[in-house]
């Protein structure tokens, strides 16, 4: 599997999983809210854990690409921690701001972060990162997400761990 579609992958759930959380945050109690957005805020940087490391880090080192995406893509990300952190701050905290404006912004902001990832960072790392380095990173993404991948001429499977008791 490839980094970028690994990646690129992840972004599908995670568009969906705030999308939920705008829509039902109205309807929330602050605590309800709260526990809804530690959901999101830990899947969200899981994810941007992965991508630092399997994706930032080598296109830093691969030294075949400008340090301004890269960047800019780390500064995306700290402006999302910075929103998430306003909306698990205490509910009397002097200056917090509106939940459900920052709610909204956070997804917008998230939005707007995966769309400049898929249209521009992806393709420049694809030019950057050859395809057998793009699939060693793969590899690493599927076993921190504890997942296997096997792909066969006829058709690429996943499979799942299986729970067990």
């Amino acid at each position: 599997m490839d980094i970028l579609s690994a990646l690129s992958g992840e972004h599908g759930p995670l568009r969906h999983l705030l999308d939920a959380l705008r829509l039902s945050s109205p309807q929330l109690s602050a605590g309800e809210l709260r526990a809804a957005t530690l959901l999101a805020a830990e899947a969200i940087e899981s994810h941007a854990k992965l991508e630092d490391e399997l994706l930032f880090e080598p296109l830093a080192a691969s030294g075949r690409m400008p340090d301004g995406p890269v960047e800019a893509m780390r500064a995306e990300h700290a402006r999302i921690e910075s929103l998430f952190g306003q909306l698990l701050a205490p509910a009397d905290e002097p200056g917090r701001p509106d939940p459900q404006r920052t709610v909204g912004l956070l997804v917008e902001t998230v939005r707007h972060h995966f769309s400049h990832e898929e249209n521009a960072l992806f393709p420049l790392a694809a030019g950057a990162l050859g395809p057998g380095l793009r699939a060693d990173l793969g590899a690493r993404w599927a076993r921190q997400r504890g997942v296997e991948v096997a792909f066969s001429r006829s058709a690429p499977a996943c499979r799942l761990p299986t729970f067990q008791d």
